[in-house]
C-alpha cells in the first residue's frame, strides 16, 4: 500500500530539516510519498525543504493548516492507498505511522489516530496549560454523537484513501480538520482505531492557542448540530 504523508509547515525553518530526517528514517523500505505543505511561511522554510536532500519530498503552498492537509490529500489521492499527516515538530514519534499503516493494511481499521490519552502513550514535557486544553478537547469531543475520539488535537492521523474519498468532505481549513474527518468517518460506519504514541513537547513551538481553540469550537458545534 502506498502511503502519502503530509507535513503542514508554518515558519519551520529551524526544525523542518530535522523533522524530515526523522520521518525519512521511519519510512525506510516503505512505498511512501512525503509532501510538505507550506502554510504561508515568511522565513526560510521553503529553502530548507528544497535543500534537505530527501528525494521524495514534494513542496506545495496553502495558507491554512487544515486546508493544506485537505488539498494535498484530495489532489494526490489517486497516487496513494493511505493518507496521513504529522506535525513538522514530530512531537508524535513518526514510528507510529508504521503501526497505523499496519492496522489499515490488515483490515483492522479504516483510520488510525494517535492519542496522548491512550494508556500506552508516553507524554514527555507537556506543560500544565497544554494538558488542560487537551483534556477539555478530549472531554467535549468524546461526547459528540457517534464519536469516541479522545485526542482530536494529536498531530498524527492516517486514513484509508477510499474511506476519505467516500466522505466527500467539504473544503475545510483550520486546526480541527483531522478531528472532524475522524468523527465524520465514525458516523459513516468507518472503524477508527486509536493507538499509543510517544509524544515529546517542543517548548519552542509557537502554537496559536486562541486560533486553535476557536477552530475546534467551531468544528465541535458544526458536528454537534450535524451541519455540513
Amino acid at each position: 500500500m502506498r502511503l502519502l504523508v503530509v507535513i503542514p509547515a508554518y515558519n519551520e525553518a529551524t526544525r523542518i530539516a530535522a523533522g524530515l530526517s526523522r520521518i525519512q528514517s521511519a519510512l525506510v523500505g516503505q512505498d511512501a510519498l512525503v509532501v510538505v505543505s507550506d502554510n504561508g511561511s515568511t522565513d526560510d522554510t521553503r529553502q530548507r525543504v528544497e535543500g534537505c536532500g530527501v528525494s521524495y519530498v514534494h513542496l506545495v503552498d496553502y495558507p491554512d493548516k487544515g486546508l493544506a492537509i485537505h488539498c494535498a490529500w484530495r489532489h494526490l489521492a489517486e497516487k496513494s492507498d493511505v493518507l496521513a499527516y504529522c506535525d513538522a515538530d514530530m512531537a508524535a514519534d513518526p514510528e507510529a505511522l508504521l503501526r497505523g499503516l499496519a492496522l489499515i493494511r490488515l483490515g483492522q481499521a479504516d483510520a488510525v489516530v494517535g492519542s496522548r490519552w491512550h494508556p500506552g502513550s508516553q507524554v514527555i514535557g507537556r506543560g500544565t496549560g497544554r494538558s488542560l486544553i487537551s483534556s477539555i478537547l478530549s472531554f467535549f469531543w468524546r461526547r459528540l454523537p457517534g464519536s469516541t475520539l479522545s485526542d482530536p488535537g494529536c498531530g498524527l492521523k492516517l486514513i484509508r484513501t477510499a474511506s476519505f474519498t467516500k466522505l466527500n468532505m467539504p473544503e475545510r481549513g483550520g486546526f480541527a480538520f483531522g478531528g472532524e474527518v475522524m468523527v465524520r468517518l465514525q458516523r459513516a460506519g468507518g472503524r477508527v482505531v486509536e493507538i499509543p504514541v510517544t509524544w515529546t513537547d517542543d517548548r519552542a513551538r509557537r502554537l496559536r492557542l486562541g486560533k486553535a481553540a476557536w477552530d475546534y469550537a467551531k468544528a465541535w458545534w458544526r458536528l454537534f448540530l450535524r451541519l455540513a
